[in-house]
């Protein structure tokens, strides 16, 4: 008993530091402006908020911009982040290109960041709020945004994943072939597919630390507090140093864009499962993307129905770039329809460095818009073989 006392006195400080950071959290945060609509506000740019519902009560909040009536694109963030990330070149970023030249635009959102903290049934403050892995983010949020988008549209959506969005997207089209119709193309930056076996210090520690550990209140909360207290600017030369020590940017990193926007990472956390979701990926490789009986919990990339496009870093040290690429290659066949390595880019360069405003950036709007391009040509013969037979069927009357 006075041992129990004594320890509850000693970590009281602690726990209502807590408490103070998750209330902060859950309940003063959720109710702000998030960091996207203060940005987008800022520089005058209209957007509308639309909220996906999945099968299990999560309220999954997204950013939409652009033009009503466009050629629908759906961008998917990665770990730790929230649409945010999207937007992480100002001006220059390529969902506000696109808004710019006549597409319509969807930010999305997966369960658990700053904007996916609401669920029908259970509170962020209940344990059960959290008992989801990276398979509910493939099985049930991704199908819920494009069940939304397409609801308003009659257009086929480009799918633009990054990292684990790109991952999520792939097992999303995967396990639910009747999506797979929906997609004009999918567009994989970085996909966290085939994984690296860490060599890099820190990334090493995030695979042997126990995957407790990620989905703890004390993970969560030390994110909080770190948000809560230290100012943004103190925040981002931290976070810039680990993306630069951790190997996971090589690159010169755009600080003035993605400064704006980096204050909101990680928004929300890893869950248990989560981590121990990648450690098995990590472990089983390749085969766990060539899972076509469903035998080894993974899933098979060869159901992916869609127009493929690939970038991804030859110097990645998370993705393991020679086997990603291969394992496409040979379960897509065909439907790979474009594949650039990019040479000299980590993991996050791909929206994080200076270069890829115009190296990325432009090469992968330069393939959506010859998408776009087929899709009107083929719409437009569709249109002309139809009134044509109408007209034939006209005379034999």
């Amino acid at each position: 008993m006075f041992l129990w006392l004594l320890e509850s006195i000693i970590f009281l400080p602690w726990n209502c530091l807590l408490w103070a950071a998750r209330y902060y959290t859950f309940e003063v945060k959720t109710k702000r402006k998030g960091v996207v609509e203060t940005y987008l506000d800022a520089h005058n740019i209209k957007y509308t908020q639309v909220h996906a519902t999945t099968s299990d009560g999560y309220t999954l909040t997204m950013q939409k911009l652009g033009v009503d009536g466009g050629q629908p694109v759906f961008f998917l963030h990665g770990m730790f982040e929230s649409s945010a990330m999207t937007l992480a070149h100002g001006l220059e970023s390529l969902p506000i290109k696109l808004a710019q030249d006549g597409y319509c635009v969807y930010l999305g959102n997966v369960r658990g960041n700053i904007y996916g903290l609401k669920n029908s049934n259970l509170s962020p403050w209940s344990i059960e709020f959290w008992n989801f892995s990276v398979r509910d983010h493939a099985l049930k949020d991704f199908p819920a945004m494009l069940n939304l988008i397409k609801s308003e549209t009659d257009q086929k959506i480009t799918v633009i994943g990054q990292s684990q969005g790109a991952l999520v997207s792939m097992m999303g089209l995967s396990n639910s072939p009747n999506l797979n119709k929906y997609v004009n193309l999918l567009v994989l930056l970085s996909p966290a597919l085939v994984l690296r076996i860490p060599t890099n210090p820190l990334v090493k520690l995030v695979f042997t630390l126990p995957p407790s550990y990620f989905g703890s209140p004390l993970f969560f909360s030390f994110v909080s507090i770190t948000q809560l207290f230290i100012p943004d600017f103190v925040a981002n030369i931290f976070a810039f140093k680990a993306l630069e020590i951790s190997g996971m940017s090589l690159l010169p990193l755009d600080r003035e864009g993605a400064g704006e926007v980096m204050s909101s990472t990680p928004s929300g956390y890893l869950t248990t499962d989560s981590m121990r979701f990648y450690v098995e990926v990590l472990e089983k490789g390749e085969e766990f993307f060539r899972d076509k009986k469903g035998e080894l919990g993974g899933f098979d990339v060869g159901k992916v129905d869609v127009p493929v496009g690939l970038w991804i870093g030859e110097e990645d040290v998370v993705i393991h770039t020679e086997k990603t690429v291969k394992l496409l290659k040979d379960e897509m066949g065909n439907s790979l329809v474009y594949v650039k390595v990019l040479e000299g880019y980590g993991h996050t360069d791909s929206w994080y460095s200076k270069d890829s405003i115009e190296r990325l950036g432009g090469d992968v709007k330069r393939v959506i818009d010859e998408r776009r391009s087929l899709g009107r040509k083929n719409a437009s013969r569709s249109g002309s073989r139809s009134r044509s037979k109408s007209k034939s069927n006209s005379k034999r009357s």
